[in-house]
């Protein structure tokens, strides 16, 4: 659960959750369950950012990598930066 590859396939997940929803709001479809699900999702990750900072304070991190990476992918990129596993300059 500490690997690269684990956390890379949670961030592919939520990537295709994105795709999904940008897909069926271009088909008319912006009410889908997938597009609400992928509102909320970017919401929450919206509201990491500050703990994203505080996590990864020690590591000196590069602002615009922790607004972008936390928006997009939420813990599942903060907490492999916080061990190591992502850079995050």
């Amino acid at each position: 659960m500490n690997t690269k590859p684990f956390w890379l396939a949670q961030n592919l997940a939520l990537l295709g959750l994105y795709a999904a929803a940008a897909w069926l709001c271009s088909q008319g479809q912006c009410g889908h369950w997938a597009v609400w699900l992928a509102a909320l999702v970017l919401a929450a990750h919206a509201l990491e950012i500050p703990l994203a900072f505080q996590q990864l304070k020690p590591q000196a991190p590069a602002p615009l990598r922790v607004v972008l990476g936390t928006l997009l992918f939420g813990f599942t990129w903060w907490l492999p930066a916080k061990r190591g596993i992502y850079a995050v300059k």
